[in-house]
């Protein structure tokens, strides 16, 4: 059996274009129910079709196959639902696969993830088209929302191969590196061929298109129209940069680069105040109120989409109390959450046993740093046989775990078990250092943003060493947090 993974354009493509979309089950029984339910409207059969949002995508380009001279005019599922009536709706099983979504695979819940970027991207676009007053504002929004279907695909069917892409940018790298490195082509380039193969409305695939797109070196000039933060943006001489400051499709990629990179690199990614210019001098508006309405779009996409098990980009800047439905459960959230470090220390009273007192550490950890981080392992090293074995773990595969040689030569591992050491290994410092772990850890640093790492001296022979993986950049203020578990852990 050849397992050998595709690599380049046309392989991609044969790949992925015959593969069905996955579906809820529950959505598609639902839907096939309320087809041959006499009584039934399309209005009931709104909310079905909108929370599946590859059913949605299907119907869509179901639409536009059948009713071609409106290819252009068909932008919303649920437009496209009304044109071609419970007749249309039924072809497009023909393309839907029905599967159980499950939190714990990883491949689903990259997917789930992100399909959620891409309703905050198109919360984006959409409250920057309201600022810009464009007309048919939700078209904006499903234009933007449905440009990245082939990224949720490779994420559901090909999740090692985007988890090398997204570390790859991690670590500096552009995207168009990343993408071309590992999967031999452009993910842009990638939908394009594919969205023309399914029959996706034309607009959408002109959001891909430099000839309705600016190009990098456009880009660059929009962007110095916003000269100072202090002042308006001046014009564009350029007649065909006017033109594409004017048309909606600029917003769409823009609000997505800027949701992309954002949850991937984080709010302080140096790109995002390159795309910030460039929304300032399209709204003709400062630079911060150009921010201020980019922040406040995330706000209303936390609100208003389905939590798919992401932390939300709002989260990443507001305190997430402040997204609860009233204000006692705020008040009940801050109770809770209140000194969690003196709760921590109450819990280990009369406890002696070493290992338990690193299980309410770890969890502690877990607590504390929700958002942040969702993985820490802890190790212990015997000096009498000088072995190194995790004890504790939350977050990780356990397989993965089983293939690390831990006692393979580490200087950092040897460095933490001579003395008592904490340190904060940022990306950069992480990538660097990832040679000297012990063989096999690279698998688990996939996903890891920044690391903390801190020995912990039981008595003269044994020591634990904890791990606490961040998804997001971890500042100062987190490590000594973690620093300061460590200590109340310790007897």
């Amino acid at each position: 059996m050849n397992n050998k993974s595709p690599f380049g354009l046309n392989e991609w493509l044969l790949y992925l274009q015959d593969r069905k979309f996955p579906v809820g089950s529950d959505s598609i029984a639902k839907l096939k129910k309320q087809i041959k339910t006499p009584d039934e409207t399309l209005d009931r059969m709104q909310k079905n079709i909108a929370s599946e949002p590859l059913l949605a995508f299907a119907i869509l380009n179901q639409a536009n196959t059948m009713v071609e001279y409106k290819r252009n005019d068909i932008k919303s599922p649920i437009h496209a639902a009304s044109m071609i009536g419970m007749t249309g709706i039924g072809k497009v099983f023909d393309v839907l696969e029905p599967v159980t979504i499950q939190s714990k695979n990883g491949a689903h819940a990259a997917f789930l993830r992100e399909v959620q970027i891409s309703y905050e991207a198109a919360a984006i676009a959409k409250r920057w088209a309201i600022e810009k007053k464009i007309s048919h504002i939700d078209d904006v929004y499903w234009i933007t929302f449905f440009r990245d279907v082939t990224r949720w695909l490779l994420w559901f069917h090909a999740h090692d191969e985007m988890e090398q892409v997204t570390q790859k940018i991690r670590r500096g790298s552009s995207s168009s590196q990343a993408e071309a490195a590992v999967l031999g082509c452009r993910i842009d380039e990638l939908t394009v061929a594919l969205f023309k193969y399914w029959k996706v409305p034309t607009v959408i695939i002109e959001s891909f298109l430099t000839d309705q797109i600016p190009t990098a070196e456009e880009l660059q000039s929009i962007a110095r129209l916003t000269h100072t933060p202090d002042q308006l943006p001046g014009f564009a001489e350029d007649k065909r940069i006017t033109i594409l400051m004017n048309g909606p499709l600029i917003l769409a990629y823009c609000a997505t680069r800027v949701a992309q990179e954002a949850n991937i690199v984080g709010w302080g990614s140096k790109n995002l105040p390159f795309f910030y210019r460039i929304v300032a001098a399209i709204l003709h508006i400062r630079l911060g109120d150009a921010v201020q309405l980019t922040h406040f779009a995330t706000t209303e996409a936390a609100r208003e989409v389905k939590h798919l098990g992401k932390p939300s980009l709002a989260a990443h800047l507001l305190s997430p109390i402040l997204f609860t439905r009233s204000s006692a459960q705020a008040g009940t959230v801050k109770r809770v959450a209140a000194n969690p470090l003196n709760q921590l220390q109450s819990k280990l009273k009369g406890i002696s046993d070493s290992k338990q007192r690193a299980t309410l550490a770890m969890k502690a950890m877990l607590t504390l740093f929700k958002g942040s981080s969702s993985a820490v392992l802890i190790l212990h090293h015997n000096k009498a046989d000088e072995k190194l074995r995790p004890i504790l773990q939350f977050g990780f595969d356990t397989d993965i775990l089983r293939r690390v040689r831990w006692n393979s030569p580490s200087s950092v591992i040897s460095k933490l078990n001579t003395k008592r050491v904490a340190v904060h290994f940022d990306n950069t410092k992480l990538n660097a250092m990832s040679k000297d772990m012990p063989e096999g850890t690279d698998k688990l640093f996939e996903g890891t943003q920044d690391l903390f790492l801190a020995s912990s001296p039981i008595d003269e022979a044994n020591t634990y060493i904890y791990w606490l993986f961040g998804q997001t950049q971890l500042n100062r203020e987190q490590f000594d947090t973690f620093k300061k578990i460590i200590k109340l852990a310790d007897q």
